[in-house]
């Protein structure tokens, strides 16, 4: 059994396609064909099965897709860690976060990589949390800052960094900031909100449900965080939900949270990080630097008397 067919099995797992995948491989179809049919005849059972589409694991394929995720993360951490040991350092750091501590924590943590760190390079995802934790579960990031879980998946490691506040917010100007209002006149207005299966949208419809008032339809529903759409937020009576971060970051601008009967709601943030891969010594100084600015940015909060 040979690494480099494993990898291809892999590709054409993902891909579902032989020819798809080939392009993807940067080799003949006939070539990867035979890398599949060695690593067939060496496990002496079949791997894929022909659909009118291309092609589906089978049983056996899906046993040996997902062991085959573990030892390329495996593979992923030798060579990291080789590295590690010939220069003090590695490579690359594959990070995810969550939009609302871009600009607070993640940009000033890259900012202190940016002089004293040579070599060292950056991918960043921003999205959702629980695509993010999807994603360092399957090996495709290093790191996660994303919303603390009920429970943390179990190949996963964790460190709270501390709260972060949310908040009902709209234009200033907007008819509610000038009058005293109450949950049903939220509810006739118009919301920008995320899918149902994030916490932020579990929190809006609660606070409705709790207080018996019918939960208004989103006029403008995104899998990405609410605060993208924030220009639209700033030039029309659009509610939406933002984190204390987003509302007093650049995206706030123009834009104020609505005082109560509208709640605040604090949700725990962590760093996460599989248990299975080798900790590098630049993973570690991330780690570190990312408490570090998490701290410092709640610290200065109180001194300003600002909600976090």
């Amino acid at each position: 059994m040979q690494f480099k067919d494993l990898e291809s099995f892999r590709v054409v797992a993902e891909l579902g396609n032989l020819h798809s995948a080939a392009d993807v491989l940067r080799v003949t179809q006939p070539a990867l064909s035979k890398a599949i049919q060695r690593l067939e005849t060496s496990l002496g059972a079949r791997l894929f099965e022909r659909t009118a589409r291309g092609v589906s694991l089978t049983a056996i394929g899906q046993a040996l897709y997902r062991r085959n995720l573990t030892l390329a993360q495996m593979v992923d951490d030798i060579r990291n860690e080789v590295q590690d040991l010939k220069t003090g350092q590695s490579g690359e750091l594959r990070i995810g976060t969550v939009p609302a501590v871009v600009e607070s924590v993640v940009t000033p943590v890259l900012a202190s990589f940016l002089h004293s760190a040579r070599g060292i390079r950056f991918q960043v995802q921003v999205q959702l949390s629980g695509a993010l934790l999807h994603q360092l579960e399957t090996g495709s990031l290093d790191f996660a800052i994303a919303a603390m879980q009920a429970q943390t998946p179990a190949a996963l490691s964790c460190l709270l960094l501390g709260e972060q506040q949310s908040f009902v917010v709209a234009r200033k100007g907007h008819p509610l900031l000038r009058r005293r209002f109450t949950l049903p006149d939220m509810s006739s207005q118009a919301w920008a909100l995320p899918p149902a299966n994030i916490v932020l949208r579990t929190w809006v419809e609660s606070m409705f449900e709790e207080a018996g008032v019918e939960m208004p339809a989103a006029f403008l529903q995104t899998d990405a965080s609410p605060a993208v759409f924030s220009p639209l937020v700033r030039s029309s009576n659009l509610l939406t939900v933002m984190s204390a971060d987003s509302l007093n970051a650049s995206t706030g601008a123009g834009l104020a949270a609505l005082p109560a009967p509208a709640p605040v709601w604090a949700l725990k943030i962590g760093i996460f990080w599989r248990r299975s891969a080798y900790f590098s010594t630049v993973m570690e100084r991330f780690r570190d630097k990312v408490v570090e600015v998490f701290r410092a940015r709640d610290a200065l909060r109180l001194a300003r008397g600002r909600p976090g």
